[in-house]
């Protein structure tokens, strides 16, 4: 049975003395533990029948006073054991109250434990070579577990049980002990056995863990056989991975048992931490690694499409992009939003929803009756007037148009003034709507297909013995066409290759492509999270068709020297 669903009941015993056959138990305390949760406790005092030694008083506080009167241990038994039931039965020191739980088992008529057994002291000492002791004090001591009740039965008991929860993750990472059948075989191996740090641990801690730079990139995690198994991005390589080798039994199940099975760490370093994050997605699509599930896949995202080849354009929303003279804005997070978007749109902007084959019937339809469509089928707004309202949803998916947002709250300001209470909450809720559908979109700055701009992120210092400098994303169409180094001083050549560049990506004569594919809609998606997420971490250029070259070029240019400005620079600001 794996152990995150296994039962297990951790016990203690108090008692007068220390030999089973002599001295008598004076209490019994128990906790179960499931999927590393104590879910339930049993405590009892139990009257020996004779008197409870001062110097027992004193370690346990149970005094004679307190167990006259008490149910004898052969009254006990029977609820203990149906406590106990099938779990597996664990103690810090086992044998000890286990001697005494037999004997009390017998003046009761019952026969001996039959469970399954952990010694949670065998483990510590299989594990914890390095402690100078492994009672129980020491190890609550070093890990940092708090006893409620020492030489209490239950407050020993439940502090064992936090302690088996930490010896059984870092077991699974170092040992691969997964099951009750592998914890019960780990518990008899040998000392020599199970002392030494496992030894793919022991060489990633101390051979690849110190080559690790302080800089952006993407890692790889290989297996025994070098098959990559999980690939990560981050900003300080050297934080991020050596995360996953420190605390390990602190981890999540995942984790430890990714941890568990990586061989060998390697990493690329990538400047900045954009482009670590295209890497990543570009990286796992191409591995498939076992342990990323959930970017293996490319996901379909939801774009706004205004349909302009009409002489009453359409608002609509879809999966796809294609170059059909429609405008798309986007990419959204996910169905739900584009759906709620077009609905916002349809009622304050009444656009039409329908198809042309509906609208050629010349006759009010459902968005009509609902008030999200003018109807200008049967006579509702003319041409003129129609193109106005296209312009004023452009302005609203691009982020500069207010006035929607204007118009809710007069009109809920309206509703509560006259009491019309009902009416001033579903203005509320449209707001609020409105609000977080258009703080989303606000960030995505123009149509897909017009989308164009050099986006500049400061490189990492020392990456490719760059001291400072900038990289470049070149976006066109709304994806990664280009991706450019640039140091903090460039000299003619540079600049020249920056300038080729630019021309090249940016060129009027290259047209948007016929449909944008999953892996584009993938990267668009990122590049306008990235955008809405970090707009002080990446600064923006936008191109136009008009632009002059050498124009754009000197943009370019001093927005890479903005962003990484040069070590005086930087010593200068910081001594104002």
């Amino acid at each position: 049975m794996d152990i995150d669903r296994a039962e297990f009941v951790i016990v203690d015993t108090e008692t007068t003395g220390s030999r089973a056959g002599d001295d008598r138990l004076i209490e019994i305390g128990a906790a179960r533990l499931v999927g590393g949760e104590i879910v339930d406790t049993f405590q009892q005092l139990i009257d020996p029948g004779r008197h409870v030694p001062n110097r027992i008083t004193r370690l346990t506080g149970i005094s004679t006073a307190m167990v006259y009167g008490q149910p004898s241990a052969s009254e006990v038994m029977p609820r203990f054991l149906e406590f106990l039931g099938d779990a597996v039965l664990v103690a810090h020191n086992l044998p000890f109250d286990a001697r005494f739980l037999d004997v009390a088992l017998a003046e009761a008529g019952l026969p001996p434990l039959q469970n399954p057994s952990v010694d949670t002291l065998r483990l510590a000492r299989r594990m914890l070579s390095s402690l100078p002791s492994k009672g129980l004090s020491q190890l609550t001591k070093h890990f940092g577990i708090e006893v409620h009740g020492r030489h209490r039965a239950l407050g020993d008991a439940t502090a064992t049980a936090e302690l088996l929860v930490i010896l059984l993750g870092r077991m699974r990472i170092e040992f691969g002990v997964e099951t009750v059948d592998d914890l019960l075989g780990f518990q008899r191996r040998r000392y020599k056995d199970t002392r030494r740090e496992p030894t793919h641990l022991k060489k990633i801690r101390e051979q690849i863990l110190p080559l690790l730079p302080d800089r952006p990139g993407v890692y790889f995690m290989r297996d025994s056989r070098g098959s990559v198994i999980y690939v990560g991005k981050a900003k300080s390589l050297r934080n991020r991975v050596r995360s996953y080798f420190t605390g390990v039994e602190n981890h999540v199940p995942k984790t430890r048992k990714l941890v568990r099975d990586v061989r060998d760490v390697t990493w690329r370093e990538t400047g900045t931490e954009l482009a670590a994050l295209l890497e990543e997605s570009k990286l796992i699509k191409n591995y498939l690694p076992v342990y990323n599930r959930a970017l293996r896949r490319y996901r379909d995202y939801p774009f706004i499409r205004l349909d302009t080849t009409h002489a009453y354009p359409t608002i609509s929303w879809t999966p796809r992009i294609a170059n059909d003279g429609a405008e798309y804005y986007g990419p959204l997070g996910r169905r739900g939003q584009a759906e709620e978007l077009v609905e916002l749109i349809g009622r304050l902007f009444m656009l039409r929803e329908c198809d042309d084959n509906v609208f050629a019937l010349g006759r009010p339809c459902l968005y009509s009756e609902m008030g999200r469509c003018g109807a200008p089928c049967v006579g509702g707004p003319g041409a003129e007037q129609y193109d106005l309202e296209v312009e004023r949803v452009r302005a609203f998916l691009t982020g500069q148009d207010m006035e929607a947002v204007d118009m809710i709250e007069e009109a809920m300001r309206q509703a509560a003034a006259t009491r019309e209470y009902e009416a001033a909450g579903w203005y509320r809720d449209q707001l609020h709507r409105l609000q977080r559908t258009f703080g989303r979109q606000r960030r995505i700055a123009s149509a897909v297909h017009e989308h164009d701009a050099v986006l500049v992120e400061p490189l990492a210092p020392g990456y490719e013995g760059l001291d400072g400098g900038a990289q470049l994303f070149l976006i066109r169409h709304g994806r990664l066409a280009a991706r450019v180094e640039i140091p903090s001083d460039p000299g003619p050549d540079e600049v020249a290759d920056l300038g080729a560049a630019l021309a090249e990506t940016f060129d009027p004569a290259v047209s948007a492509p016929s449909a944008h594919g999953r892996p584009d809609v993938d990267e668009m998606r990122m590049l306008a999270n990235w955008m809405r997420l970090h707009p002080d971490g990446a600064r923006q250029v936008r191109w136009r068709p008009d632009l002059d070259a050498d124009a754009f070029l000197a943009s370019v240019l001093a927005a890479a020297e903005e962003a990484a400005p040069t070590p005086e620079a930087e010593v200068e600001e910081t001594d104002d």
